[in-house]
This record gives C-alpha cells, structure tokens and sequence, in this order.
C-alpha cells in the first residue's frame, strides 16, 4: 500500500533567523539612508519584517520611525496614509515587543529602537516561542492515538520534504545507522542527537575528519568509488544496465535506522527528487542487507 507524504516546508535549514535579521538590518539601514516617500518602502523590507513576527501595519510604522527615527502620531498616519487607530494599535503592539519607546508625553512622541537591537529582540521572541510550542508538540506527540500501519510506503516529493525526512530519522535513532550521503548532505550528521550510536557511513570521497568534526564516537566511513561491481558476479551484467549516468551515483540518499525504519532518494537528476520511506519490516530487512552488500565491497576510509 502507497500512501503520499506531503511535509510542510521549513527552510531548514541552517541559521534562517540569522540569515533574515541580517537581510532586514541592511534593508532597514538602505530605509533610513535613501527613502523619501511612502511609495518607496521596500515591500520585500514589510514582507522580511512580517516574517520576523510583525503585522504589516507594525512593520510600517516601524520602518517608517526608522526613517524619521522619531515622530508623532500625526506625521505617521499621515505619511502612511492608514487609519490613525491602526498607528496607534501598532505602535502599542511595538512597543510590547521592545521595538519602539516613547520619548515624550506631550505631545505624544515615539522613537525606533536600533535596528539591531529590534531584531535580536525579534528573533529572542521567536527561539522563546520555538522552545514552549516543541515543548507542548512533543507533549501531544507522546499522546498520539492513531497507530501507523508499519506496512505502509510512504512517497517522498520535492527537496523539502526529502531534506526534512532525512533530519527527522537522523534525530531520532536511538541504536544504529547505515548511512549513504552526497557530500553535500554530510552536514547531516550533526543531527545525530546521540554521539555514541553505531554509524556505518558510505560517502564518494575520503573525507577523515567527519568523526572528528561531528564528535561521532563509533562512526564507520567507507568511500562509495571504491566499490567493484564485477565482485557481485552475475548481478553485475544487471547493474550495469541501470538507465544511470556515471556522474549520478554519488547522488544516492539511503538512511537505515535502528533496524526499523528507512528511507531512500534514487540519484536520477529530477529536479522533484522522489523518495520513498517506511517501516515495513520485510522491506526494512531487504535494504539492510542490500546496503551491508554494498559496504563490504567498499574500502573503509583511513583516519
């Protein structure tokens, strides 16, 4: 039975709110520096801004007292041209955030806070909300009533949910892995939570620093071009008519876990990368010893 998996995407990957608060500080600089008119604020500023937590109308008010670095309400909604109760909702709503202070009274005037320092606060209110919402999901996951058929296989499509598959099988084993990784996927490893597991890794190269670099106490590496396919004797005049370019093999994706579940990307070059996953115990033994097949017949890499 095929069942389809559509994961919801994270840009996973690495150091995304880093990568956007230096994105919206040098918007916000470009802001201060050249703008003249309302007209002229950046849209893809507002979008980065809401991104970061911010409706559109604080992303506004914000971006527009970085421009004056201070104003009161009257000059706002009237560069703006949005309703003043909407300014005055915003410039509350910024000013709980940590964003905007007031600097007078009477009349009523505000002032942005640095935009470094606005968007470290930004993104602290961000890593806050991650650590109570993983909390609380990990708390309904544990209560899971809807047992997963272990023979079903599950479909695989598009680099996201590839890449988001591979990270959560890498996290959560607990004993072992078989591993077969591009390089440009290697970064991987440091998504296995426990240093101590039994790793058997083949990768297309000798790169000897990967235990070191991800502090991996039992990993096994084996470089994939080494391998003999004429020692898998009358098999071989088979694999050889595999509808493959030589350049592709180093494109494989296998990740076989604690001997109950695995995961497998072909290396044909489609930009929708399909894939299959699952836990059916024949088809998880199957792949075991396909893949410890395979890593016989590879040289290990010296360290």
């Amino acid at each position: 039975m095929i069942k389809f998996l559509i994961v919801f995407s994270r840009k996973p990957k690495f150091l995304y709110l880093t990568l956007l608060y230096n994105s919206v500080l040098v918007k916000l600089q470009t802001t201060k520096i050249g703008l003249i008119n309302m007209s002229e604020l950046s849209i893809e500023l507002i979008e980065s801004l809401k991104t970061m937590g911010l409706a559109e109308y604080e992303a506004k008010v914000y971006s527009t007292l970085v421009l004056f670095e201070r104003a009161e309400v009257k000059r706002i909604y009237e560069y703006l041209n949005i309703p003043k109760p909407s300014v005055y909702q915003s410039l509350k709503g910024l000013m709980d955030k940590g964003l905007v202070m007031m600097v007078s009274s009477k009349p009523a005037i505000y002032k942005a806070v640095t935009p470094k320092i606005a968007l470290r606060s930004l993104i602290r209110i961000h890593e806050d909300a991650k650590k109570i919402a993983l909390k609380e999901l990990k708390n309904i996951e544990k209560s899971n009533i809807q047992i997963e058929d272990p023979y079903i296989i599950w479909t695989l499509f598009g680099e996201n949910n590839v890449e988001h598959s591979m990270e959560e099988l890498m996290c959560k084993a607990k004993k072992s892995m078989k591993l077969i990784l591009p390089e440009e996927y290697l970064n991987y490893l440091s998504f296995a939570s426990n240093k101590d597991l039994k790793i058997e890794l083949i990768i297309f190269g000798k790169d000897n620093s990967l235990a070191k670099n991800y502090k991996l106490k039992n990993l096994t590496v084996h470089d994939g071009y080494e391998i003999d396919f004429t020692d898998f004797g009358d098999l071989y005049k088979y694999l050889t008519k595999l509808p493959l370019p030589t350049e592709q093999y180093s494109k494989y994706i296998f990740i076989h876990i604690d001997d109950n579940e695995f995961m497998y990307v072909p290396p044909y070059p489609e930009d929708t990368k399909p894939g299959i996953t699952s836990k059916n115990p024949y088809l998880v033994s199957v792949m075991s010893i396909i893949f410890d097949a395979v890593f016989e017949h590879t040289s290990e890499v010296s360290y």
